[in-house]
C-alpha cells in the first residue's frame, strides 16, 4: 500500500500546478503535459491587458515587445516603465455544496528599461537600434477545491472518496530584447527569457471501504505535500512591416521553454489508524513548455486611432494546436487620453477575456489604468480512477496601473 500511495502522491504533482487557473484540470498525468495544457496571463502593462493582448502588430509598448521583440524598433526615445496588477479570483465547482473562496494578490505585473539609440535625421536605412531589459510575472496559478464521489460501479472497491487540494504556483521572466528599425518600415527583432517557476501542493485524501466488500469497514487517509523550482530558458523572434501608413502586420514564434524541475514530495498515509511516515523524496527531470507563434495586423485611422487583430497558437506533443482570436482598439479621446479595449477567445476549456483601459499620455509621461475579466470552465478527474467527478467555472477580475517616463 505504501508503494501505491507513493505513486498516487507522486502523481498528483501535476495536478495543474503548473499553469493557470483558467486551464486548471485534475488529472493524472506528468507534469511537461500540464505545462502544455498552460496558458500565459496577460500580465503586463495596463495598455497590453486592456487590449487583451492583441499588439503583435502595434508595438511600441514593453508588454507587446515582449510577444513581438520586433515591436521594439517603434520607440522613438529611451522609456522607463513599471505596473502593478491586482487580482480578484474566484471558482467554484457545479456539484460542490458550497462556493470556492475568493483569492487577492498583488503583482509587480511588469518593469522594464528601454535604451533607444535612435538617429533622427535618418529616414532610410538603419533608423534605430533598441534595447529593452525586464521584469515580468508570466503566470500565477490557484486553486483550492474538494472532490466527494460515492462511488457504486462493481469494477472498482471504493465506496466513498473525498479529496482536498490546495495548489499554488508562479511563473516569472526576465527577458533581454533587441530590435532594429529599418527605414521606419521594417521592423525585426529577437529576444532571450530566463524563466523561473515555483509549484506547492497539498493533498488530503480519504477513502472509505464498507464490510460488504471486507470483513470489516477500512479507511484509508493520505496527506501529501509537494514543492517543485524550475528554472527554463527560452527565445523569441519577430517582424514588423508598415508598408503605408494605416497598416502594420506583425509575425513572432517563441520557443518552448526548456529548463530542469526538481520535486520535494514527502507523505503520511493512516490505514485504519496505522500511520506510516514518508521520507522526503527528491527527483528532477526536464520539463518543456509549448512552442508559440502569433500574427497580426493594426489598421490606423490617421490620429483618431487603431483596430489590431490577432491569431496566437500555442502547440505540445501533448494538446497538439490550442488557438487564440484576440481584438483589441484604441481610440484617441484628446490629445493626451486614449481609451482602449479588447477581447480574446481560447478554445482550451473555453477561456475568454474582456478589457477596458485608460492612458494618459504626455510628453514625458505616461499613466494607464485598465480593468480584466476572465472566465472559464474546466473538468476535475479523480486521480486514482481516473474518471470524471465535478466541472468547475473560473472567474479572475483584475486591475491594473502603469507609470512611464520617457527620458
Amino acid at each position: 500500500m505504501m508503494s501505491r500511495a507513493g505513486k498516487i502522491a507522486g502523481i498528483l504533482l501535476c495536478v495543474a500546478c503548473a499553469m493557470p487557473i483558467a486551464a486548471q484540470t485534475a488529472l493524472p498525468i506528468g507534469l511537461e503535459a500540464m505545462l502544455a495544457l498552460g496558458t500565459d496571463e496577460d500580465y503586463g502593462t495596463s495598455r497590453f491587458t486592456a487590449m487583451a493582448g492583441a499588439m503583435t502588430a502595434v508595438g511600441g509598448d514593453p508588454s507587446a515587445a515582449k510577444v513581438n521583440p520586433a515591436g521594439l524598433g517603434v520607440y522613438r526615445h529611451s522609456q522607463f516603465s513599471v505596473s502593478a496588477d491586482c487580482m480578484l479570483m474566484h471558482f467554484w465547482q457545479n456539484e460542490a455544496a458550497t462556493r470556492g473562496p475568493m483569492y487577492s494578490r498583488w503583482h509587480l505585473a511588469q518593469m522594464s528599461y528601454v535604451f533607444a539609440l535612435v538617429h533622427p535625421e535618418r529616414l532610410k536605412g538603419i533608423v534605430a537600434n533598441n534595447l529593452m531589459i525586464s521584469y515580468s510575472q508570466r503566470a500565477e496559478m490557484t486553486r483550492s477545491m474538494t472532490l466527494n464521489d460515492r462511488n457504486e460501479r462493481p469494477t472498482t472497491s471504493t465506496d466513498w472518496v473525498e479529496l482536498y487540494d490546495d495548489e499554488y504556483g508562479s511563473r516569472r521572466d526576465v527577458d533581454l530584447h533587441y530590435a532594429m528599425n529599418i527605414s521606419n518600415r521594417c521592423y525585426w527583432g529577437i529576444g532571450m527569457t530566463l524563466e523561473w517557476m515555483n509549484i506547492r501542493q497539498t493533498l488530503d485524501r480519504w477513502e472509505y471501504q464498507s464490510e460488504s466488500r471486507r470483513s470489516t469497514p477500512w479507511t484509508y487517509d493520505l496527506k501529501s505535500t509537494n514543492l517543485g523550482k524550475a528554472v527554463g530558458w527560452g527565445a523569441t523572434a519577430g517582424l514588423l512591416v508598415h508598408p503605408v501608413r494605416m497598416l502594420r502586420i506583425g509575425a513572432s514564434i517563441e520557443s518552448p521553454m526548456v529548463g530542469r524541475m526538481r520535486q520535494t514530495n514527502y507523505y503520511t498515509e493512516q490505514i485504519n489508524n496505522v500511520i506510516y511516515d514518508s521520507p522526503d523524496r527528491n527527483t528532477s527531470w526536464k520539463y518543456l513548455t509549448p512552442m508559440k507563434v502569433s500574427a497580426g495586423l493594426a489598421l490606423q485611422w490617421k490620429d483618431h486611432g487603431l483596430l489590431s487583430l490577432q491569431y496566437d497558437m500555442r502547440w505540445h506533443a501533448f494538446t497538439g494546436a490550442v488557438h487564440t482570436a484576440r481584438a483589441g482598439i484604441e481610440g484617441v479621446i484628446n490629445k493626451h487620453l486614449l481609451l482602449d479595449a479588447g477581447y480574446a477567445y481560447t478554445t482550451a476549456y473555453n477561456a475568454q477575456q474582456i478589457g477596458v483601459g485608460f492612458n494618459y499620455v504626455g510628453h514625458w509621461l505616461r499613466l494607464g489604468f485598465a480593468y480584466q475579466h476572465r472566465w472559464s470552465t474546466g473538468m476535475a478527474y479523480e486521480p486514482l480512477y481516473y474518471y470524471h467527478v465535478d466541472t468547475y467555472r473560473t472567474a479572475i477580475n483584475r486591475i491594473v496601473v502603469t507609470f512611464q517616463w520617457n527620458s
